[in-house]
């Protein structure tokens, strides 16, 4: 049996400027890129973007696939989520 891929997000064109290093347009696990992305603005901020409520926006990025049965109902998926 084999298991169903995860989410998956890439990147819009439009916005590939604001991702240095990040190819536009090509699909990517969604939890590997937040990581990624997340860690890059730890490390080095970016003067002109900052984190909203999503490290990886729905503006910025497309997404595709996904079981939400995994995940509970309440579960917090945005940092601007309540917490449990």
């Amino acid at each position: 049996m084999t298991e169903a891929p995860g989410r998956q997000a890439r990147l819009r064109p439009e916005y590939a400027s604001l991702y240095p290093g990040l190819e536009p347009g090509v699909w990517e696990d969604a939890d590997d890129l937040a990581e990624q992305l997340l860690t890059q603005h730890l490390l080095r901020p970016s003067p002109g973007f900052g984190l909203s409520g999503r490290v990886l926006p729905v503006a910025h990025f497309e997404f595709r696939g996904g079981d939400s049965a995994g995940r509970p109902r309440i579960a917090r998926t945005r940092r601007s989520d309540p917490a449990i």
